[in-house]
């Protein structure tokens, strides 16, 4: 999935700030879109880097929100609004203004020189993580030496940013230690997927980095940790030890484990929590990460992070516990017939039918569904039926079954088999045969699609309006 950015003006306004006698207050106003959602976490050493253990706020009609807190050392915070997230380093007793728009980046305030730096980091990782979505210009490098002299351009311009500022030697070592990192990854992510012909020469420039030693300290703060915990260990096997990843029979267990090839102590601790909250944090529910936190749990009995990890394993065992009751959760079967969308409702004909296409390993699908019962209760007493449609392989079948009781799915399901889904495809999709889920139809008594692109659960009303138009016929 290709992430979407939008560029932050970041600039000081003397006039905003708010004032504040007590030492050790720090203020950062926010201006923002009026009544935008702005959401900011912790992204310190001890924290997980992830936007979803953030608090949500909404600024005011004016576009404003002022956070504040007492502080005794510097902290590390980052905000998210309009979809672009900064990452600020706040000091004691000192004053920001973080100004959010849609087109330039300009970043000012209180100790500005170490936003600066942060700033020269993430662009560099921007620029980097760009290969993993898009047609990328590193990927034109024939050798390592002429990958280097490509990127080299965009690292040492960070480079410059955070070494010309006079800061504390601690924070410029470890600034430096994650453009390390940034490049490492790009050395391993473009031998092990852009390089076709993987030449002694390459395999020894990933051995290189492969052997470089990691900075445990500064390895806390790294913002891309579940990257890099979750990739390393798969290029190693295939490319020094040109093994086959497709053999692999449990894949979430073979990082896990093989993460002690590359980390250990402190580092492992957070690669492994790291690793583990992704999971969570995806909705994905993977049965593997109960046993694999308590294995972490286990070992590190007193990390800071089991807080966190806890209660979303709680919410994968619960998921795993549960079971479809066919007489609430109508599970249909799919046979060598079924060649359409209406040969998948054919048990429904008679009714008009509100079809949601989906399938688990889509998280904008799982997020619609807690709109699904407030749809239900408007659609109540109307002569229709919900048929939930997955597309997912057939492998998923057991996750898909859970799936269903989990969210409270009440209706018809089905699981397409590969013929019905490429069949699907080619109804649904664009004239490339691309298929955006999820997707919502609504079906005629005849089977027919009667509404090709019918709202979604959370506009229920359009949804009931479209449902009328359709039922008369």
């Amino acid at each position: 999935m290709k992430p979407f950015f939008l560029n932050i003006i970041l600039s000081l306004a003397i006039t905003l700030f708010i004032g504040c006698d007590s030492p050790g207050i720090t203020t950062l106003v926010i201006k923002t879109a009026p009544n935008a959602e702005i959401v900011y976490w912790d992204a310190g050493k001890n924290e997980l880097y992830a936007h979803s253990l953030g608090q949500q706020v909404t600024a005011d009609s004016n576009g404003y929100f002022t956070y504040q807190v007492e502080l005794t050392e510097p902290k590390v915070l980052a905000v998210n609004s309009l979809f672009e997230v900064a990452t600020l380093y706040l000091t004691p007793n000192s004053q920001y203004t973080l100004i959010v728009t849609g087109d330039t980046l300009l970043l000012t305030g209180s100790n500005i020189e170490y936003n600066h730096a942060l700033r020269a980091v993430d662009e560099f990782q921007t620029y980097c993580d760009a290969i993993t979505y898009t047609r990328h210009e590193l990927e034109s490098a024939k050798t390592p030496e002429e990958l280097k002299r490509m990127y080299s351009v965009h690292y040492d311009k960070a480079a410059d940013v955070i070494q010309s500022a006079n800061l504390p030697s601690k924070f410029v070592k470890e600034q430096m230690a994650h453009l390390d990192y940034i490049s490492r990854m790009i050395v391993a992510y473009i031998t092990m997927y852009s390089v076709q012909d993987k030449t002694e020469e390459w395999k020894a420039e990933f051995k290189r980095m492969a052997d470089l030693s990691w900075d445990d300290d500064a390895f806390l703060s790294y913002r891309g940790v579940v990257n890099m915990g979750s990739q390393l260990s798969p290029m190693k096997y295939a490319i020094l030890e040109e093994g086959d990843l497709s053999t692999v029979q449990e894949p979430y267990r073979f990082m896990f484990d093989h993460c002690k090839d590359w980390f250990d102590g402190k580092a492992l601790e957070r690669v492994w929590a790291s690793f583990i909250y992704d999971d969570i944090m995806q909705g994905n529910h993977t049965k593997v990460f109960i046993e694999l936190f308590e294995e972490f749990k286990h070992q590190y009995p007193n990390s800071p992070y089991l807080s966190v990890l806890q209660p979303g394993i709680e919410e994968t065992i619960r998921f795993h516990e549960g079971k479809a009751d066919e007489n609430l959760y109508h599970i249909l079967s799919c046979d060598s017939t079924m060649q359409s969308v209406a040969d998948a409702a054919k048990s429904l004909r008679g009714k008009v039918v509100y079809v949601d296409v989906w399938a688990t390993w889509c998280g904008p699908c799982k997020e619609m569904f807690q709109y699904i019962p407030a749809l239900k209760e408007k659609t109540e007493g109307m002569d229709i039926e919900y048929l939930y449609l997955s597309i997912d392989r057939p492998q998923a079948a057991d996750t898909w079954r859970k799936t269903i009781p989990y969210y409270d799915l009440k209706g018809s399901h089905l699981l397409a088999n590969e013929t019905l889904t490429k069949a699907v495809y080619r109804e649904l999709g664009n004239e490339n045969g691309v298929l955006s889920i999820p997707r919502y139809l609504i079906l005629n008594r005849e089977g027919n699609i009667a509404v090709p692109y019918a709202a979604s659960p959370d506009n229920p009303e359009e949804v009931v309006r479209q449902l009328e138009e359709v039922l008369p016929q």
